[in-house]
């Protein structure tokens, strides 16, 4: 390492790197006792295929909705990536993965502990090959590769978990997210019950068995809006961010703490004129993300001189740390009025009266992000009373006046199958009536029956 005394000598001798076999590369790192995390990976991998990605010609055929998500490509998960290049049948280029891979293991040789034996062991390899560069498909080499990499305490996916949730929002579909969570063993549900939904509150919010016991006493409904006086949204219909809270959930990955990214991303990336330019997204976190412990800690044991500073290719945003769990207050259980079919009794309110008629006709504005459709028994036959003399807000008051109108809807739907039926066997009955009466006519006057029936009498 004496000889590359500056940091364009380091890049030089990494292009010289690719002629070497993946195979052997792995087998130097893995007997150096190198490993890798996973986001330097997805950060290598990202950069590798970027002119493929947006080359000009490729990114026209791509629909609106594509061109959307990847505007969020430099946050791209190693999942999401992998896609790309499954799904577009992308050349993967090895030799230059190869390169920038060991730009950066090489500007961050210090937290790695790399040695000039490191170095020696490489030109051995170098020599012993043509000057050729390695021909393989990705998932191959990914099958050699990946041996060498893991995921530190933090991040999933190579994502850090204070981003995920938003990354995955805006650049991914539903059908990736069901890919993701399968990629990690977790099967992701269409929709959760409510005891799901409350160890999802209980792990989130680090709540006590007491606490735990008074979101059982709870309706779906109330819990939903427990969870957003919290400053938190969820619903047992799992939209996108519900789906990846899910993952996390099924990983038991709530409050991890934070791995440090302390490498120097400062690597010379080529500029591809054919590449298409588009406006990036700038994710940060936010209280929706998943909660982690704020005290980061660094990934590597190697101290860094005080005198030289790694250079961060960005700054580190922390999250606000997490509020200390509040203890539940008991609440007065709601007044259950029962239901008689096909009247839906009127739920009457103390400061507002509401009366709803036998037919009644409820104006509901869903909001765009709230499709919630209950299911639960609990919740759509026991709707919620303000006769404890508790005052919603305008959010809480729009959530049961949707409550509200799906119960009704479910019997209206019931009345008019009753009002079908009853049509139906009247019409049978007249139906019937009428040939016996035919019937009769004929047999009077013929001594035979119509249509040729034997007279069994």
């Amino acid at each position: 390492m004496s000889k590359l005394k500056t940091t364009e000598d380091l890049f030089a001798y990494s292009k010289t790197l690719s002629v070497i076999p993946a195979e052997d590369l792995v087998n130097l790192l893995l007997s150096s006792k190198i490993h890798v995390p996973y986001y330097i990976h997805r950060f290598v991998l990202r950069e590798t295929i970027y002119p493929k990605v947006f080359a000009n010609a490729l990114y026209q055929t791509y629909t609106d909705e594509l061109k959307y998500r990847l505007r969020g490509y430099n946050d791209y998960s190693i999942y999401l990536l992998d896609k790309l290049i499954s799904d577009f049948n992308l050349d993967f280029d090895a030799a230059k993965y190869k390169e920038i891979f060991f730009d950066v293991l090489f500007l961050n040789a210090e937290l790695y502990g790399i040695k000039d034996h490191f170095f020696n062991e490489l030109d051995k390899l170098k020599y012993k090959y043509l000057v050729d560069f390695e021909t393989i498909n990705y998932h191959n080499f990914m099958s050699m590769f990946g041996k060498i990499f893991f995921e530190p305490s933090g991040y999933l996916d190579g994502v850090k978990l204070t981003i995920l949730k938003d990354v995955m929002i805006h650049s991914s579909t539903l059908g990736d997210l069901r890919g993701l969570g399968e990629k990690y063993g977790v099967k992701v549900p269409r929709r959760i019950n409510k005891t799901q939904l409350v160890d999802i509150l209980a792990k989130r919010f680090r709540l006590s068995d007491e606490e735990v016991i008074l979101l059982n006493a709870k309706s779906v409904l109330e819990l939903e809006i427990y969870a957003k006086e919290k400053g938190f949204s969820i619903s047992i219909d799992l939209k996108k961010s519900d789906m990846v809270e899910y993952i996390v959930y099924s990983l038991a990955m709530y409050h991890q703490e934070v791995t440090k990214d302390m490498h120097n991303y400062s690597v010379p990336l080529a500029v591809d004129l054919d590449s298409v330019k588009i406006e990036e997204i700038k994710f940060e976190s936010n209280d929706q993300d998943i909660p982690v412990i704020l005290d980061e800690k660094p990934i590597f044991a190697t101290a860094v001189k005080d005198s030289e500073p790694i250079i961060q290719e960005e700054e580190v945003i922390e999250p606000e740390p997490m509020p200390e769990p509040e203890h539940i207050e008991p609440i007065v259980e709601p007044v259950v009025e029962p239901i008689v079919e096909p009247i839906v009794e009127p739920v009457e309110d103390k400061s507002e009266p509401v009366v709803i008629d036998k037919t009644p006709k409820v104006e509901v504005q869903t909001p765009v992000e709230t499709k919630t459709q209950i299911h639960d028994t609990e919740s759509v036959s026991n709707p919620i009373s303000t006769d404890s003399g508790r005052n919603f807000s305008e959010e809480e008051r729009a959530l049961l006046d949707e409550k509200i109108n799906i119960i009704i809807k479910k019997y209206q739907r019931k009345r008019h199958q009753k009002t079908f039926w009853t049509i139906f066997w009247v019409l049978l009955g007249v139906a019937i009536i009428g040939f016996v009466g035919y019937s009769y006519v004929i047999y009077t006057t013929t001594g035979n029956l119509p249509f040729g029936i034997d007279v069994f009498w």
